[in-house]
C-alpha cells in the first residue's frame, strides 16, 4: 500500500486525495473516518495515485520546477517564454511540439522514403511514441523536453515500424541507417524518464 499522510479538516464531507509536486500524497477527511476506511480509498485509488507520481517523476526529470522548464534540452526561466501558470506550460509545449514534430516527421520520411497515416500528439503514460498497424503515428508531446537529436530518433524509431512492426536486426539497421548515434540517444532516453515502446 502506498504511503500517505492522513489529514481531518471539519468541513471536509468525503474523502479526497492529493498529491503534492515533491510527491507526497495527501488524504483528507472527515473526522472520526476510521483508518480501514481510508486505506480502502487509497487502496482503489491506486492507479490514479501512480500515474500522478509518474507525471511528477517525469517533470523532475526534465528539470521543470516552479519557474523553470527545459525545451529542446535547455532551461528556459517560464517568465522569459511568458509562462505562468501549469495550463499555460502544457499549451506552450503543445504548440512547441506541434510546430516541430509534425513537420519533422514529413522531412525524415520523405528522407527514409516511407509512408505514414495520421500524426497525434498526446501525453502517453508509457510511451514516447507509437505505430499503429494502419499506420498512424502517436508522439508524446513532452518530447520537446528532449535535444531535437532525441527527437528524430523516436521520429525515425516510429517510421521504421513502418517497414517493421517488430524489433528485429532489419528493424535496428533501418534505424541505424537514419540516425548512425541511435544507441546514445536511446539511452538518453532510457536515462531521463521513459522506455520507447
Amino acid at each position: 500500500m502506498i504511503a500517505y499522510t492522513h489529514k481531518t479538516h471539519p468541513r471536509s464531507k468525503s474523502i479526497k486525495i492529493h498529491v503534492e509536486a515533491n510527491g507526497e500524497v495527501v488524504v483528507t477527511t472527515p473526522k472520526f473516518t476510521p483508518k480501514w476506511g481510508v486505506n480502502a480509498v487509497v487502496k482503489k485509488s491506486d492507479a490514479w495515485i501512480q500515474e500522478q507520481l509518474l507525471k511528477i517523476k517525469q517533470k523532475q526529470n526534465f528539470g521543470e520546477t516552479p519557474d523553470k522548464i527545459k525545451v529542446f534540452g535547455k532551461t528556459h526561466h517560464k517568465k522569459d517564454l511568458g509562462i505562468s501558470s501549469t495550463k499555460e506550460a502544457d499549451r506552450f509545449l503543445k504548440s512547441t511540439a506541434t510546430r516541430y514534430i509534425l513537420p519533422r516527421t514529413k522531412q525524415l520520411a520523405d528522407k527514409m522514403e516511407i509512408k505514414f497515416g495520421r500524426i497525434t500528439l498526446r501525453q502517453q503514460k508509457t510511451r514516447w511514441g507509437s505505430c499503429s498497424s494502419q499506420g498512424n503515428l502517436n508522439f508524446n508531446w513532452r518530447l520537446v523536453h528532449c535535444p531535437t537529436k532525441v527527437i528524430d530518433y523516436v521520429i525515425i524509431h516510429e517510421l521504421a515500424h513502418r517497414q517493421h512492426m517488430n524489433h528485429s536486426s532489419s528493424f535496428w539497421g533501418l534505424v541505424r541507417k537514419h540516425d548512425p548515434e541511435y544507441l546514445r540517444n536511446r539511452g538518453w532516453l532510457k536515462r531521463n524518464g521513459l522506455v520507447l515502446g
